[in-house]
């Protein structure tokens, strides 16, 4: 019986438990309120401001929404809401259960879900939450408790939501608002903060948040302003609101925490047209570990929101002001980054004080680009010298001081040339030249390292030690004071950029060492800083290195050398509009204003009259089906046989067998893109409009494209001609483009006053030429008003053949939003190109390529919007999925019956500009990757699939541990390694004495490309043979080309990453890769092309070109630069991809530039103009006949080594690295030349590589002028000994006075 009452006891104490519990469950236990999707400092808002114990809440991601079984609540934020149909379904099992969701939204985002909230709670939940301020986030959750838990015991008690002003100004006093800016001003002067003679601030710190709560950053802003003297406006508003605030207020500058666009066009008109500058610090959703790290970049929607959108705007100066956070509760909060701030008010006044300092009392410093030795001063399209000459007569007129300056250009290009010398550390007996005649200015290393100590971080200036020992290291130096290559002119200071840092891979010298820039590098900056005192840099041309050194890609800190050497500088740059890629990194990494400058002008390239006679055949052919044409059918031959084509297009050179039609179609397209390529005619000087026939040409390049396609679109809409003809290039530039010329020449020869009275086809190539004869005044204008403190005008920027809309030039560039791409013209595009490509490989192969490698270049991306990424979805059978606002949000599999071919495997290697503004779009990408890799049930093969099973198995046949390499197997994306931008083939390529093995290039690519950027776990790492795993069974590589001022043989980037890659490819897998061009350049046509047509196109439309020679040989030292780099890009072909140039090309090259055989004058024209690039081009010619790339005869190599030995003696050697960084081919050229012309030869180059023996170099340098720092440093210690001496004597003629006395005594 005590056994049955104890068991009773027990189950009773049990059920008492129980039902306890549950009581306490029901009635006591806190309102348990979940938070989704909030940001990070708006979770921190909420819960900090929860004062209430019967509160219990929770912020969690959108991602980690997944079991919600827990909670009585459930709110979400709608602003970039994108859930699964799993996270759905949760929700409403949770609904079904009477649990309330909300969903706060301030426009219709793609999810708004609310149950079991009614419509009146749902209107106050909203007044809450887009009220935000301390009061408002309290009530709101006390509010949610009453309306979710109304049955529990506590605290009840709320208050309705306080409905802050619409549109209000604020200050530091919190919960003080004013409705107007007077308001605000009377606050002001009674707390003592109004400035009388300070100018206006308008501040702005997001949409509306924040006024209250998180926001220490703000109000540090605030405070700091204040103390620099200004008087400080922070307002909250939105929309027409915000525009009628900001007109009002009409401030001297707006200070934006962006957070999207500040306005619509037309505010951002009326900013311009007011001169109001717009500033865009700000805070980064990083903790400041994070921020400081260079591998977590500035991704996402933090860089669209924070950084690009507010580009369009025409922001400047992107600093990081604040960071995120944990504090010990666990929430984040924004922290104020002190020195930041600092840096930025400081910047910001120094920008304000241009408006009020006179013209004659500003400093101002220009620097420029130049690689070592004699080599012309370079900008891409643009002839520097006298572009600066200009200028520099500009600011004169203007009335700054620019006293000194010569009184032509000439003799300003040579003493340019010989004070702002730039050395190779391999010139010895050069730089000892230069630093005995060309008057550099001498740092002590005394003053030198108080400089960079005051500058820099320690750990920064240690990171030089330890690279090249102490100040003050080996270039341009004595034991003890560094030289700065410059030229003054009153208060203005002209210097080269420095090299970066000191090695033999000139590529990476430009584009980026992963390591600390020299002592000489530094010195320059911190003389121009510190020592001339500029109040403004310039940047002149693109481009030079310092946006490339280490460091992250945008809101840099002190830790970025690119940020601590501008400093807080106003800091503007003359850009080429076409290069907008590498121009946003400028933009973002130097805090640089850009001002964009015409690309050179074009020019008929008299290809068509060469081909006339060809292509009237080939078209009376193929009208007539080849009837009755026989003795045609051999003229047609033996002209394209004599013209080289038949040998570009692998066609075979019989005389007597005529061509199939197929052949004759293919001679046709081939004949008709070489006759219709767009040439670039001599470099554009900035401050010299375009000749009339220049502005001819260049509106019809402009134009005439559209306008054929335009005939075209109607016939084909009248049904005269197929879509089919409608696509064929060949066919509209056949049928349409004659007609299209001739009416727009007939146009612009007499170009009406009335442009209403033309049609409406024909007004956007008058409206081109308009824009392109503005656009060099507006250059120059825009450059003179930023350094007035004034706006620079925002724009596009990219080729404006492609991209009118560029035009005119003089404004500020900006990019796109990469959260867009692909946008929807870019996936058409894309798909379709991919289609091409695995069209053209079945057809060449009979079957289905199993890899595809891809190039993404930011240049491309920009302008095309994504269209290659979009090729490499389409390749994966994945698609983009897409919000209500064209954001790419998600990815969905297409069924693989619906795709109908198997799904396809891609690698792509990036460029580091691409990895710095679209690290979100790789994140997607390799999304995409493991989608496919998983994807189940195919109809036909996934090589997708099979791919990531391979390369997880050969990288465990490495060595790779099996978790580790499963790991890595979806790894599909690569670039630049420690955050760079150089893949090195460059530097291994003409840095070609040193290999003998062009495997040894492709160790060399693989080192310095094999960083990976697919997610944030592995962003930037490097893992030994992940590559290489990677690009095993690629079958396909394929480069961009986005605009008609470059080609394949005249920009290096293409055979550096297309040929490198290619050599990779065939180094790994023992096959050549077949390479493609995915030509972006015809806005109507958008196509693929094989990379040895496109090289060959090139090649015969320019380089052997005797017009384009004529056109080129008008130009200047820039333009004859040109030359030298298209034969040193010929050379990178040879060595990485052989089979994409013509075996003959160089024979062809020996006729035209060393036995001259269209009688122009080579030699002659660049003994003038540009010996340096002479120089170079036949020390290329030489090397590739050293290395077997050239079969050149023994006449033809001693023809060659003589014209470049004689250029080398009557000019001296031009020391760029081919002629004098490799001693194997001095050696060869010395072979082949006679017994006194060796001599000569190698006394030139000894007298330039060595130094000399002699004393004199000692006495030189005792006479050698002082900086004025160490002049007084200098004086003082004159002046010490001076004193000594005379306290010495002083004391023995006392002595001395003293024992006479004594012997007097």
């Amino acid at each position: 019986m005590k056994k049955k009452t104890g068991i009773v006891w027990v189950v009773c104490l049990i059920l008492s438990l129980i039902a306890g519990y549950l009581g306490w469950r029901h009635w006591l236990s806190p309102t348990r309120i979940l938070i989704v999707n909030p940001l990070p400092s708006q979770a921190a808002d909420i819960a900090l401001n929860n004062d209430c114990a019967d509160i219990q809440v929770t912020c969690i991601p959108m991602e980690e929404l997944a079991d919600v079984s827990g909670y009585d609540a459930v709110m979400m934020y709608g602003r970039g809401l994108f859930l699964n149909d799993s996270q759905v379904a949760e929700l409403e099992k949770a609904a079904s259960k009477g649990t309330p969701i909300f969903t706060n939204s301030l426009r219709n985002f793609n999810f708004i879900i609310n149950h079991n909230v009614s419509t009146e709670q749902q209107e106050v939940l909203a007044k809450y939450f887009q009220n935000t301020c301390r009061q408002n986030y309290r009530n709101a959750l006390r509010y949610i408790r009453e309306m979710a838990t109304p049955y529990k015991w506590g605290d009840h008690d709320y208050e309705l939501p306080f409905q802050l002003p619409k549109n209000l100004y604020y200050h530091l006093e919190y919960g003080k608002y004013f409705e107007t800016d007077g308001q605000l001003t009377d606050y002001l002067k009674k707390k003592h903060l109004y400035h009388e003679n300070g100018r206006k601030v308008g501040l702005i710190s997001g949409v509306s948040f924040p006024t209250e709560g998180n926001r220490a950053h703000v109000d540090t802003l605030i405070s700091r302003l204040t103390q620099a003297g200004f008087n400080v406006y922070p307002m909250t508003s939105t929309g027409k609101a915000r525009e009628k605030m900001i007109r009002s207020l009409h401030p001297d500058a707006m200070v934006y925490l962006p957070m999207g666009r500040l306005g619509n066009d037309s505010l951002i008109q009326w900013l311009h047209q007011e001169n109001i500058l717009l500033f865009m610090p700000f805070p980064l959703m990083q903790s400041h570990e994070e921020w400081l790290d260079v591998s977590k970049p500035v991704t996402g929607g933090t860089l669209t929101a924070r950084v690009v959108i507010p580009e369009i705007d025409g922001g400047i100066a992107p600093l990081c002001i604040s960071t995120l956070n944990e504090n010990k509760e666990g929430y984040f909060i924004y922290t104020p980054e002190p020195e930041r701030i600092n840096s930025f008010v400081d910047l910001f006044t120094r920008q304000i004080k241009l408006r009020d300092m006179p013209n004659r009392e500003k400093k101002v410093a220009i620097c420029y680009f130049k690689t070592p030795g004699k080599d012309a001063l370079l900008a891409s399209g643009m002839e520097v010298a006298p572009s600066i000459y200009n200028f520099l007569k500009r600011l004169r007129r203007e009335g700054y001081q620019v006293d000194g300056l010569p009184a032509t250009e000439e003799l300003f290009e040579k003493e340019l040339y010989r004070k702002g010398s730039v050395m190779g550390s391999y010139a010895k007996g050069a730089q000892e030249t230069f630093l005995k005649t060309g008057d550099p200015i001498w740092l002590s290393t005394q003053v030198y390292e108080t400089w960079a100590k005051e500058t820099l971080l320690p750990h920064k200036y240690q990171e030089v030690v330890d690279r090249y020992g102490a100040a003050p290291g080996e270039l341009l130096a004595t034991p003890d004071s560094i030289a700065v290559a410059c030229l003054q002119y009153g208060n203005v200071l002209l210097f080269p950029q420095p090299r970066p840092a000191l090695g033999d891979d000139e590529f990476k010298l430009v584009h980026g060492m992963p390591v600390a820039p020299p002592h000489s590098y530094l010195a320059s900056y911190l003389y121009m800083k510190k020592g001339f005192k500029a109040d403004a840099l310039i940047h002149f041309g693109t481009h030079g290195n310092l946006e490339y050194t280490p460091g992250k890609n945008a809101g840099l800190s002190q830790s970025d050398w690119s940020e601590v050497l501008v400093g807080n500088l106003p800091h503007f740059y003359f850009y080429t509009t076409g290069n907008v890629g590498e121009g946003i990194i400028a933009k973002r990494r130097t805090h640089a204003e850009l001002v964009t400058y015409l690309t050179p002008p074009y020019a008929e390239s008299g290809m068509r009259q060469r081909y006339s006679t060809l292509l009237e055949g080939i078209h009376k052919l193929l009208d007539n089906e080849l009837k009755g044409l026989s003795s045609l059918e051999f003229q047609v031959k033996q002209e394209s046989i004599r013209l080289g084509l038949s040998r570009d297009l692998g066609l075979d050179s019989i005389p007597d067998k005529p061509y199939t039609k197929e052949e004759l179609e293919r001679l046709d397209a081939f004949a008709e893109e070489i006759a219709n390529e767009k040439m670039i005619a001599a470099y554009y000087t900035m401050g010299e409009p375009y000749s009339s026939e220049e502005l001819q040409a260049t509106t019809m390049a402009v134009a005439v494209d559209p306008l054929a396609y335009e005939y075209a679109k109607r016939d084909r809409d009248a049904g005269e001609i197929t879509t089919a003809q409608l696509q064929d290039f060949a066919y509209v530039a056949h049928h349409y483009l004659p007609k299209a010329k001739a009416v727009l020449k007939a146009l612009l020869q007499n170009p009406p006053k009335d442009m209403t009275q033309v049609a409406s086809e024909l007004q956007p190539a008058l409206r081109y030429r308009e824009q392109l004869l503005a656009s060099t005044a507006n250059e120059f204008n825009a450059m003179v008003k930023a350094l007035d403190g004034g706006t620079i005008y925002p724009a596009p920027g990219g080729d404006p053949v492609l991209n009118p809309n560029v035009l005119p030039t003089g404004r500020n560039m900006y990019s796109i939003n990469a959260e867009m791409a692909p946008n929807q013209r870019a996936w058409e595009d894309g798909k379709r190109l991919a289609e091409a490509t695995i069209k053209q490989y079945v057809t060449k192969h009979g079957d289905y390529p199993r890899k595809v490698s891809y190039t993404f270049w930011a240049g491309e991306f920009i302008t095309t919007e994504g269209a290659t990424l979009a090729q490499a979805f389409w390749m994966l059978g994945i698609e983009p999925v897409r919000d209500n606002q064209g954001r790419v949000v998600d990815l969905k599999r297409i069924p693989s019956q619906e795709l109908g071919r198997p799904r396809i495997n891609v690698v792509v290697q990036v460029s580091g500009q691409l990895r710095d503004i679209a690290g979100s779009c790789l994140k997607l990408l390799t999304d995409a990757v493991r989608l496919a890799s998983e994807s189940q049930d195919e109809v036909y093969p996934n090589y997708v699939a099979s791919g990531t099973l391979l390369q997880e198995r050969t990288l465990m046949d490495k060595g790779v541990a099996p978790k580790e390499a499963r790991r890595m197997s979806t790894m599909r994306v690569f670039g630049p390694v420690n955050s760079g931008y150089s893949t090195g083939i460059m530097s291994y390529t003409e840095n070609s004495g040193s290999w003998d093995d062009e495997k040894e290039i492709a160790e060399g690519f693989l080192n310095n490309m094999g960083a990976t950027y697919g997610d944030d776990e592995n962003w930037g790492n490097f893992q030994k043979d992940l590559f290489a795993s990677a690009l095993t069974e690629t079958d396909v590589v394929i480069q961009p080309r986005q605009s008609n001022t470059w080609g394949p043989i005249s920009l290096d980037h293409v055979y550096e990453f297309t040929g490198g890659l290619s050599l990779t490819v065939k180094t790994i897998t023992g096959k050549e890769p077949d390479a493609y061009m995915a030509d972006y350049r015809n806005r109507n046509n958008r196509r693929l092309q094989e990379a040895k047509d496109a090289i060959s196109v090139e090649t015969r439309a320019t380089i052997l070109n005797p017009t384009f020679i004529k056109e080129r040989m008008k130009g200047g030292a820039g333009t004859a630069q040109m030359f030298g780099e298209i034969f040193r890009n010929i050379f990178g072909w040879n060595v990485t991809r052989p089979s994409a140039i013509d075996k003959e090309l160089f024979n062809d090259l020996y006729k035209m530039y060393i036995e001259d055989e269209n009688h122009l004058g080579i030699y002659d024209y660049f003994n003038r103009v540009n010996p340096a690039s002479y120089q170079g081009m036949t020390a290329v010619m030489l090397e590739s006949a050293r290395k077997g790339y050239w079969k050149a005869t023994p006449e033809q190599l001693a023809k060659t080594a003589e014209v470049h030995a004689r250029m080398t003696e009557e000019q001296g050697a031009a020391c760029t690295e081919f002629v004098c960084g490799n001693p194997n081919l001095q050696s060869y050229i010395t072979g082949q030349l006679s017994e006194r012309g060796k001599e000569n030869y190698v006394r030139t180059m000894k007298s330039t590589l060595e130094k000399s023996t002699g004393k004199e170099k000692e006495v030189v340098l005792k006479e050698q002028r002082l900086a004025p720092e160490q002049q007084i440093v200098e004086r003082q210690r004159n002046g010490l000994i001076v004193v000594t001496c005379i306290c010495v004597a002083f004391v023995i003629v006392i002595v001395a006075l003293r024992r006479r006395n004594k012997r007097k005594e």
